[in-house]
């Protein structure tokens, strides 16, 4: 005869893990529930945001995103190239605006460290929202390590270049003047889509058949909630007691966008453990 061999017992290490996270935590249920209704709604749904749902591949919306990717930052148009594509000037303000904002969140890389791992490791999740914005932002809120330390330092972030733009306090000024620069673009760009009245109406018509367009308006809503998450956290970091630097504090959670990007200028800086060995 033979034995017949127990089939291994399924690895539930991450979710035994994500669900004593929900336990200790049961407000990360708030970015998970946004996160199923965004999903479905952006890619499955008909009939709730305009335009058909992205997993039809209409040959228009992948159009639409790669004539957006072009134009990325503004800087194909602006300087006037000629594989620069004409998009509305309010889509593509938009777009700017959110992905610059996507861009600012880099400032919170201290929150993934090697005595601080992330269920879902900030780096990737961080590239990924240049692509797919808050079906990135959600998953990383509901499953990442809250922090434990009082202090931390520059050296205790993974990869030196991480470590650079966590820490590049101009970060938050140049993300700044190209949101600011993308709103602009929304109300003077592209002279031949009139004033302000008629760009606007002809913005609201594209928005009514445009899936990824409404899309973007949900994400800015969303960047806008969320923004806050990570701010008590990492000032904590940066030896920051609770009550201390409430002006800035409230800026930085209540103050879409421009409030991160004077949080980025003037919240305190992560010490060196080099400087302080001097």
């Amino acid at each position: 005869g033979f034995d017949i061999p127990e089939k291994a017992p399924p690895k539930t290490g991450f979710l035994k893990t994500l669900s004593s996270k929900f336990e200790a935590e049961p407000v990360r249920l708030i970015p998970l529930a946004m996160w199923v209704a965004y999903m479905y709604i952006l890619f499955i749904s008909d009939g709730i945001l305009p335009g058909v749902n992205a997993l039809a591949l209409e040959q228009r919306t992948w159009e639409e995103v790669r004539d957006l990717s072009i134009n990325f930052f503004l800087v194909s148009p602006l300087l006037h190239l000629p594989f620069s594509p004409v998009v509305h000037p309010m889509l593509e303000g938009v777009f700017n605006l959110l992905l610059s904002w996507a861009a600012m969140f880099a400032c919170f890389l201290s929150d993934e460290r090697k005595d601080k791992p992330n269920l879902l490791p900030f780096g990737p999740m961080l590239v990924g929202m240049q692509f797919l914005t808050s079906g990135f932002l959600l998953p990383y809120l509901f499953t990442r390590t809250p922090e434990f330390e009082s202090q931390v330092y520059k050296e205790d972030i993974e990869g030196d270049l991480q470590a650079k733009v966590a820490e590049w306090r101009p970060l938050g000024g140049f993300l700044s003047a190209v949101g600011t620069a993308s709103i602009v673009w929304s109300f003077i760009g592209r002279p031949e889509f009139g004033e302000f009245t008629e760009r606007y109406n002809s913005f609201i018509d594209l928005l009514s058949i445009d899936r990824v367009g409404s899309s973007f308006i949900v994400d800015l809503a969303i960047f806008a909630i969320f923004q806050s998450w990570f701010v008590d956290d990492d000032l904590q970091r940066r030896g920051v007691s609770e009550d201390e630097l409430m002006g800035l504090r409230n800026v930085a959670k209540f103050v879409p966008f421009f409030g991160l990007a004077a949080y980025i200028t003037l919240r305190p800086e992560l010490p060196s453990r080099n400087s302080e060995m001097e």
